[in-house]
């Protein structure tokens, strides 16, 4: 099964609508995903702060910076 980390946290419009996109896809793909709050560690925030929301394919490590759409999700899953 196909591991992403989405990157997140509380109050940002855009993770909603990233967020909209990956509960889209999850219905049409099978894949796991951990949501990872940025706010949680200073690290992510300094890592992550200004491009979240960013998913991460566990597997090989890429990452997808927003603005992304469902086609880069896809890609991103390697289907």
């Amino acid at each position: 099964m196909k591991k992403l980390k989405f990157f997140t946290t509380e109050g940002c419009h855009l993770c909603e609508q990233a967020g909209l996109i990956l509960d889209e896809l999850h219905d049409r793909f099978i894949f796991e995903m951990e949501i990872v709050d940025i706010a949680t560690e200073e690290d992510l925030v300094q890592k992550y702060g200004l491009s979240i929301p960013v998913l991460l394919n566990i597997e090989n490590n890429e990452a997808l910076y927003w603005p992304f759409d469902r086609d880069g999700v896809v890609n991103l899953l390697d289907y």
